[in-house]
């Protein structure tokens, strides 16, 4: 496969692009950029023979792009993508969902927990302020900014004493509501523990409570869903749903007993958890999760690792997926995509399909370790058993939005041991996959 790309003017610092088109033909995967504007800046002198860094930057990018070509059929011409666009141009509110905490074009939500904790179907504004006031804290500490991340502290805790009552109020029960209650004394009991860090600039320490005060907000967000905010689509009812969050645990080793080596550590064995969230991609989560607990995983190998995807997934033999034994067919499920604002996922299209292209999705592509189904590249509903995880890097990919959101159907996020995905290689494989929590929230197909 050759990537072909229309380089920068040398004197180029920043492009704006006004058309890109991937074209998947039977023996290149060549990508175009055409029509380009560039904005020259005197402060960038480029000396003969070297690349400049906009040239530099348009090879990342056309790197980005190329990721996006999961599965490139030989034979067939097939335009992927279109104008790139930053969330918030595609009108959304709020963070999440590709957006920042504060929704600020400027930067990129990677974090996998705050992307699930803003993907709960929740109302609760004054709790959502909360979590939007403790979330900048690690920000601003991580670039220096210690007297805003004070005074975003400060912000939290006011809002958590100011409106207690008003938070407590939205629980549909007495005992949900004296057990958030519960919950908020301990986070502001908690809160004198930062302090001295934070007075101290120790940007680690402040970092590691502000990510367990985090976890007791997501945990009160949780409780606010007292059922699934909608209904399926009946045609998949022969399908497992995932009526909830489910988490799965995940161990990796190397043939041989070969070890991974992470930062100069080195590991027998990969561990990692992943939050699968059928909220937002039921159809999608339960296929998973219910592939999981059959065991289905286990010993499978990776199949594909190239520094923007790793996949895995795929029966030993000619079979593509998981053949059901009840039925010995090929058990696939439609494409599933939860575009923000909507009220439930959308099936069977894409948003480019749609018309939608640019519109951000409830679970984004801009977390390292990102979980995705994968699928045929001309076929939406042909996913079944392969999925992959998306390699986020943010200086390869545009910020706020990628080629494969809205296109790839996310159902989850590694949450912890992501570090063991930058050295699984092919040939690795899964020594066991299951389900440590949320098994309950999985529903069996329906007769």
């Amino acid at each position: 496969m050759t990537l072909l790309y229309v380089p920068a003017p040398p004197s180029a610092r920043r492009l704006r692009t006004r058309d890109r088109q991937v074209v998947c033909n039977r023996t290149s995967c060549v990508f175009a950029m055409v029509r380009m504007g560039a904005e020259t800046s005197e402060r960038e002198t480029v000396r003969p023979g070297s690349q400049s860094r906009s040239a530099k930057l348009m090879a990342q990018l056309a790197g980005a792009l190329l990721a996006g070509a999961l599965i490139c059929q030989p034979g067939e011409d097939v335009t992927l993508g279109a104008p790139v666009l930053p969330a918030h141009a595609a009108g959304g509110s709020g963070a999440g969902g590709g957006a920042t905490f504060a929704n600020a074009s400027s930067f990129v939500n990677k974090d996998a927990e705050s992307l699930l904790r803003w993907a709960l179907p929740i109302e609760n504004k004054p709790l959502r302020e909360a979590q939007k006031a403790l979330e900048e804290v690690a920000y601003e500490m991580r670039r220096l900014q210690f007297g805003k991340a004070d005074d975003s502290l400060r912000k939290f805790e006011g809002i958590l004493e100011r409106k207690q009552k008003e938070i407590v109020a939205k629980y549909s029960s007495e005992a949900k509501q004296a057990q958030a209650a519960a919950i908020i004394k301990d986070i502001l009991s908690t809160l004198p523990s930062v302090r001295e860090p934070l007075a101290q600039k120790n940007t680690d320490a402040v970092v590691t409570i502000q990510r367990s005060l985090l976890r007791k907000i997501g945990d009160l967000e949780l409780m606010l869903v007292d059922k699934f905010p909608y209904e399926i689509p009946s045609e998949y009812k022969n399908l497992p749903v995932l009526k909830g969050r489910a988490t799965v645990e995940v161990t990796v080793r190397r043939p041989e007993k070969r070890q991974f080596d992470i930062g100069g550590e080195l590991f027998d064995e990969g561990k990692m958890t992943m939050v699968i969230d059928g909220f937002s991609a039921p159809i999608t989560g339960g296929n998973f999760v219910d592939l999981v607990q059959r065991g289905f995983y286990n010993g499978k190998k990776i199949i594909r690792s190239d520094g923007f995807v790793i996949q895995t997934g795929k029966p030993e033999g000619s079979d593509e997926g998981f053949v059901d034994p009840a039925t010995k067919e090929l058990r696939t499920i439609p494409l599933e995509i939860f575009p923000k604002k909507e009220r439930m996922p959308i099936y069977g299209d894409t948003l480019e399909e749609l018309g939608r292209g640019a519109q951000a999705t409830v679970l984004p592509f801009t977390s390292y370790g990102t979980l995705a189904q994968a699928r045929e590249e001309f076929s939406n509903d042909s996913g079944s058993s392969q999925f992959f995880w998306f390699l986020f890097e943010p200086d390869l990919t545009p910020a706020g939005r990628n080629l494969l959101d809205g296109t790839y159907a996310v159902f989850g996020y590694t949450v912890e041991g992501n570090d063991f995905l930058r050295d699984l290689k092919e040939g690795d494989y899964i020594e066991s996959a299951k389900v440590v929590d949320g098994l309950e929230n999985l529903q069996a197909p329906k007769a």
